[in-house]
């Protein structure tokens, strides 16, 4: 039996009338202005590709998070191109739910894996996806802004999985 956090939780497909939401998140979570705009731009991008993806996660009348997810063709392997859920609504599963349609997603594609970089710095996101079963993979050193090392994590799909 479902709770009530989980119970009311929706995983939809991206419409353009969304990028006001992807933006109202990423300000709850204080993203500078110019990463708003370049993910308002991915999302686009992202939802007009027949290789990738965007989901938004309602709870009840609220969208509350997204995920992008992009499949490489050349190594089978698909990279979650970006992930963020409104701090109001941290711990509600939408996180989770939301990896799990991107695994999906890269399932039908064909791949073997889903990777995600972050930054080393980023604790709350290291545990978030340890705790989904993904792996480090390997480290990336000054991989971001202000020499800021990136940590790819990385899980594998098991063939048998439906």
């Amino acid at each position: 039996m479902q709770d009530n956090k989980t119970a009311q939780l929706q995983i939809l497909p991206f419409q353009t009338d969304d990028l006001i939401h992807i933006r109202r998140i990423l300000e709850s979570i204080d993203w500078d202005e110019h990463y708003i705009h370049a993910f308002e731009q991915a999302a686009t991008h992202f939802a007009g590709d027949e290789n990738s993806a965007v989901f938004m996660a309602r709870l009840q009348d609220s969208m509350i998070g997204f995920v992008f997810v992009e499949f490489h063709s050349w190594n089978r392997l698909a990279q979650i191109q970006g992930l963020a859920v409104d701090s109001a609504f941290h711990r509600h599963g939408a996180g989770s739910a939301l990896v799990l349609q991107a695994e999906g997603f890269s399932r039908t594609c064909g791949a073997r894996g889903v990777y995600v970089d972050t930054p080393t710095s980023n604790e709350r996101g290291r545990r978030f996806y340890e705790a989904i079963g993904y792996q480090v993979g390997y480290v990336m050193p000054r991989y971001y802004e202000e020499e800021l090392d990136g940590i790819t994590y990385q899980k594998f799909i098991d063939k048998n999985a439906a």
